[in-house]
């Protein structure tokens, strides 16, 4: 740790404890320090609100995680706010589909997954982005690191930036490797919407999105294992894939590779390390086949997007006004509830009949 680090913190942690009751070792509640001095806290406890995050970080989302595991924000810790969900239900429907679809299956993987940062309240995402400490808005925010807000087209998602660290050894092992065999891999593996890359330790924003009303999401987290069966191979691509490692800015766009962006010479390396183990191989190749049904109507979006759009429309745009008018054309029938996979077929086979 560098010496500026461990300084910064120390000053800070000393000035808080002049406003805080924190009944140090072999002290009386009332006073605080080695001095004796009187505990100067202004700060009231709020045990309703404690209560209620506790049973709030108790929700299990998958095998291995918790609501609790992606809680922390250094914004929230060094500036006091609070980092509480609006919607915690929605959080938790966001946060358990991410778990059950890529983080699980990553850890099945490579074993352990480090969370950096993920859920941001609005609140904390709000002060970031006001204050240039890389967030970005909130409404660009949403189904993004704000998992209790949807995103202006409905759709539910959650981010998480995470390290790991299996990767980061095998990385590190021979000159030349880079973060983009990890994106090929989730590319090539996983129903993931967006991945941005950073620059150290191939540390990666990675995002899920999909519909909040389709009821395969759902289910007991305990089961969802990173195995392939307990991944729901539906979800709302968007297939952006950028970096600000070198080779930096967006290499996949629109489910399209950008010129001189190929796949890393070490990916057929990395490759063949992972599927020394049989069960691993297996595994692998049970993932690649499932992700061809969602790489297939991937490609048809992008093909009807390409028949229809005008130059100054991109996919992200033609997409969206798709999707309105998809909601819109259900609401005007008179119809109830139903997954937005739903309304999708009856729109196409609508617009079939109508050609």
């Amino acid at each position: 740790m560098k010496p500026m680090t461990s300084y910064t913190l120390r000053k800070f942690a000393e000035k808080q404890r002049e406003a805080t009751c924190s009944r140090l070792a072999c002290e009386e509640c009332g006073t605080d320090g080695p001095t004796g001095g009187v505990c100067g806290s202004t700060i009231e406890p709020n045990r309703s609100l404690m209560n209620a995050l506790d049973d709030f970080g108790r929700e299990r989302l998958s095998k291995h995680y918790f609501m609790r595991d992606f809680l922390y924000s250094e914004i929230a810790a060094a500036h006091g706010i609070p980092n509480v969900p609006d919607d915690a239900e929605l959080a938790i429907k966001a946060g358990t589909a991410l778990c059950r679809n890529l983080l699980e299956p990553l850890r099945h993987s490579f074993g352990h997954v480090t969370v950096r940062s993920a859920f941001r309240s609005a609140n904390v995402n709000g002060f970031g982005n006001c204050h240039d400490m890389n967030c970005s808005s909130n409404k660009a925010s949403y189904a993004n690191h704000i998992w209790d807000h949807k995103d202006g087209d409905g759709f539910m998602g959650a981010t998480a930036c995470i390290v790991i660290p299996w990767f980061v050894d095998w990385m590190n092992e021979r000159e030349g490797r880079d973060w983009r065999v990890l994106a090929w891999f989730i590319h090539d593996h996983l129903p993931y919407s967006e991945m941005v890359f950073f620059v150290r330790n191939a540390a990666v924003n990675l995002t899920w999105r999909g519909d909040p009303d389709d009821p395969t999401q759902g289910g007991d987290g305990w089961k969802f294992d990173g195995s392939c069966g307990s991944i729901v191979w539906r979800s709302e691509p968007r297939r952006y894939v950028s970096s600000f490692q070198e080779p930096a800015g967006w290499s996949v766009k629109n489910g399209e590779l950008r010129e001189g962006r190929n796949r890393s010479e070490h990916y057929v390396d990395f490759l063949h390390d992972l599927n020394r183990s049989a069960s691993r191989a297996d595994h692998l190749k049970q993932l690649r086949i499932a992700k061809r049904v969602e790489d297939d109507r991937f490609e048809e979006l992008v093909q009807e997007w390409k028949a229809t759009q005008k130059p100054s429309i991109s996919f992200a745009r033609w997409r969206s006004g798709t999707v309105g008018a998809i909601r819109e054309a259900w609401k005007e029938a008179g119809r109830g509830p139903a997954p937005f996979w739903q309304k999708e077929r009856s729109w196409c086979e609508a617009a079939a009949a109508g050609s």
